[in-house]
């Protein structure tokens, strides 16, 4: 039975009109059976009652304009004389409900959910090919001049042929080419079957693109239902660059059909990001449930490298968009290795989740000589954005101790207002790390700001626990305000108490801090005054009452190079030391200056400090830093640098915040630095305090034998003990895809064993599709084997010398 049009169990409805249209006789004109069969006539689905239709014609070229004056509004039904391809184009109904989501996968909104219009102009033929990701998209064509466009809501139909009725609730048959366009996509087969009430059945190579051009699903048989604009595929086949970094994702089911939210649901899952998944890797599963723009679902998941399954995960989500936030990213493969400690071992993340308003993962971890660890990560929030949190937790038992010990992180942050939200964060650590035995630790955070106009304010409250041998309590409460354009008011007051007990010995402490800050700032000098009072138990710290702070935004600068400078001045006390006194602290930083002298650089800069007390004493201080740096030829490039810094005054009062070396000191340094472009460079350095004593000799060499390997050589001669250990890091291709790298220290004075601190790193790319990693580290006894899919990398720093995924090359090579 047709729906009417105020159907309300229908969400999302795009159109109402959509209707079948026959080739027949324009109005007022005469034409004969065979004249019908020589036309060429497009297929139109109609719901009774809601709207009318409208013909358009679209031609290759131009056609001459009519010699009869065309009625200036055409009567439902109404066909202009068929001599190119025809399309059909509804006239929208106004409609409550949002529009439905396409059956395909769509990362930004369609073109028709803004209002503008959509140019309606017919695909080809055959589904056209995805851009992989990382790739360049081609330019966009130009749209043709006169193209008729397709309005928000509406549908179009065009084919070349028509064949049935055109009454409704009677069937009928588009025929050749025949394409469904609405707002979010386009339908695209060679045959069109009606069934007269709602359902269109697509066969003749079928396929679903979204309106972005960056999904597509082909099946043997499409079922399109015009009423809830949904889809069931049979063999459904999708190919999508939505959320992948590399390439491109292909996956399919048996069965494929979606739901009124554009849900897609389907059966016997395949899916893989790469281009010949038997000679990579790929997925099969029981089922497969799509969320469009979001990502892909699948449960009961078998893990096959090429033809040999290696792992079974119960479900696995893919995601169909960009992912930065690392805990976030998809882990398809388990990782493994060896550890000496903990033997054996396998883990993997097991991800979850409806939407973006609830996700996560499960940590399960297996231990040879420890046992099974199973950890809960999962991100909760509000679709209203008042409300969000995060749980993470992570259980083992130890085998080997037969002790449990359970880690547990919650973070909730609620928005109340615009103007007010709280932060809460609790973690409980029964055990900070491997083999410890670290007592049971507890904090507890929590946090409610108001946040004005002129004004801020913040109330504070923390509680830390160490076993029973420490707890600590505090509360605190900051007001900001802004007095002035140019004025800023801020007072801070914090109230703590600590216990412990240690080795039988208790102790307990109360404070009390309170901050008064004032800044204001002139077209001539910034102004800080500030009041900082501590009360204690235990004497600790300084008190400033108050403090005045002057930076001049400018200070003698006419003498031709930069001088910063900073004066303070106030009354302060130590309570521990019981001294009390005024304080005028003057600073000026000189510099720096550059000069160029015959082809070398020249930099000088320097700093004067004198600090005057009530009490009559001074302390001085100067230091000054200089540096040449001289190229001699195209090879060869020497640098210079000398420091040097002089103190005066009493070193330890009156206050002993202000505490100074005693000693002047003074030291150069000198790198001599050969190099040839980036084929190898060798730095030598030494240097000498000026105090008789030989310095040690350092050198650094980097070269690189081809242009894809690269070797360090980094160490030091000390002047009557010899060399030193040598560090070596080397990087080179082993075939195709393939690279090593190693990092090690050469012992000159072992007579075996002489190469010590041993770690490798062998990465391996299978198929331009997934990443091997193996690493094996000597000291910490470990070895430990990643995959990582090329489509979906991980951007966290880890795997590698240094640090960098997959190069040891330094980023500045001509520099070291």
């Amino acid at each position: 039975m047709p729906r009417s049009c105020g159907w309300k169990n229908i969400k999302k409805a795009l159109v109402c009109l959509f209707a079948f249209l026959c080739g027949i006789a324009p109005h007022g004109a005469s034409a004969g059976p065979s004249a019908l069969d020589q036309q060429t006539r497009a297929l139109a689905l109609l719901n009774r009652g809601c709207g009318t239709i409208v013909a358009q014609q679209v031609e290759d070229t131009p056609t001459p304009a009519p010699t009869a004056t065309p009625s200036s509004s055409p009567a439902p039904g109404y066909v202009a004389p068929l001599t190119g391809t025809t399309q059909l184009v509804s006239t929208p109904r106004p409609s409550p409900g949002a529009a439905t989501p396409p059956p395909v996968p769509t990362p930004t909104p369609a073109p028709g959910s803004t209002g503008a219009p959509i140019f309606v102009t017919r695909g080809g033929p055959t589904p056209p090919p995805i851009t992989p990701a990382g790739q360049a998209a081609p330019a966009p064509e130009a749209t043709p001049s006169g193209t008729p466009t397709l309005a928000p809501g509406s549908v179009a139909v065009i084919s070349d042929q028509f064949v049935g009725s055109v009454k409704q609730g009677k069937p009928g048959d588009a025929i050749g080419n025949v394409h469904i366009i609405y707002s979010n996509g386009e339908l695209v087969g060679d045959r069109a079957h009606y069934d007269g009430l709602r359902t269109v059945t697509m066969t003749g190579h079928p396929f679903l693109i979204n309106r972005a051009r960056d999904s597509v699903l082909s099946a043997d048989t499409i079922v399109f239902d015009t009423v809830d604009q949904t889809a069931i595929l049979s063999g459904g086949v999708g190919t999508s660059n939505q959320g992948v970094e590399r390439g491109l994702v292909h996956f399919s089911a048996k069965e494929l059909h979606t739901d009124p939210d554009g849900i897609g649901h389907g059966t016997n899952a395949f899916l893989s990001t790469c281009e010949h998944p038997r000679g990579g890797y790929h997925m099969t599963g029981k089922t497969l449930t799509y969320y469009p723009g979001d990502k892909i679902v699948i449960n009961n998941v078998i893990l096959w490298l090429g033809a040999a399954a290696v792992f079974y995960l119960p479900r696995v989500v893919i995601p169909l968009r960009t992912i930065d936030d690392e805990t976030k990213r998809p882990a398809f493969f388990p990782e493994m290795g060896y550890d000496q400690a903990e033997g054996f071992y396998v883990k993997t993340k097991l991800g979850f989740g409806k939407d973006q308003y609830y996700y996560g993962y499960y940590r399960v971890e297996y231990f040879t000589k420890v046992g099974l660890g199973i950890g809960y990560v999962g991100f909760y929030s509000k679709k209203n954005g008042r409300r969000s949190a995060q749980v993470n937790y992570y259980g083992i038992h130890d085998r080997r101790t037969e002790t449990s010990t359970h880690n547990l992180t919650v973070n909730e942050i609620e928005n109340f207002s615009n103007t007010l939200r709280s932060n809460v964060s609790f973690s409980y650590n029964s055990a900070n790390g491997a083999l410890t035995n670290l007592p049971t630790s507890t904090n507890f955070n929590g946090s409610v700001t108001h946040s004005g106009i002129r004004s801020q304010q913040t109330y504070t409250f923390g509680h830390a626990a160490t076993g029973s041998q420490s707890d600590t309590n505090q509360f605190g409460i900051s007001d900001t305000r802004r007095l002035a354009k140019n004025i800023s008011q801020s007072e801070i007051f914090t109230l703590s108490h600590s216990s412990s007990s240690y080795g039988g010995v208790q102790s307990d402490t109360a404070t009390a801090h309170f901050t008064s800050n004032t800044n204001m700032t002139t077209p001539g000098a910034t102004y800080a005054l500030k009041i900082d009072k501590q009360f204690q138990q235990t004497p600790f710290g300084y008190n400033s009452l108050p403090e005045l702070q002057i930076r001049p935004t400018s200070f003698l600068h006419n003498i031709g190079f930069p001088i910063q400078s900073v004066f303070t001045i106030g009354e302060y006390s130590e309570p521990q030391t019981q001294e009390a006194t005024s304080r005028a602290d003057l600073n000026f930083t000189l510099g720096p200056a550059l000069y160029n002298l015959l082809g070398s650089s020249f930099s000088a800069q320097g700093s004067i400090r004198q600090i005057i007390y009530g009490t009559g004493d001074l302390k001085a201080q100067i230091t000054q830093n200089l540096s040449l740096n001289t190229p001699i030829g195209t090879h060869f490039v020497n640098s210079l640098t000398y420091n040097e810094a002089n103190f005066s005054g009493p070193s330890f009062v009156p206050f002993q915040f202000d505490a100074q070396s005693n000693q002047n000191s003074k030291g150069a340094n000198d790198v001599m630095r050969f190099f040839n472009q980036d084929y190898y460079t060798l730095s030598i350095n030494t240097g000498t305090s000026f105090r008789a004593l030989a310095q040690p000799v350092g050198y650094t060499l980097s070269a690189r034998p081809t242009a894809r390997s690269i070797v360090i050589l980094s160490g030091s001669l000390n002047p009557g003990l010899g060399f030193g250990n040598t560090n070596i890091q080397l990087g080179t291709p082993l075939g195709r895809d393939m690279t090593l790298q190693f990092i090690g220290n050469i012992d000159w004075k072992r007579q075996k064993s002489w190469l010590i601190n041993k770690s490798v790193y062998l990465s391996k790319i299978i198929g331009d599709c997934y990443q091997l990693q193996l690493q094996y580290n000597q000291d910490a006894k470990t070895v430990n084997l990643t995959i990582n899919i090329l489509a979906f990398p991980s951007h966290a720093a880890g795997f590698g010398i240094g640090g960098q995924t997959g190069s040891i090359i330094p980023s500045s090579f001509n520099n070291i």
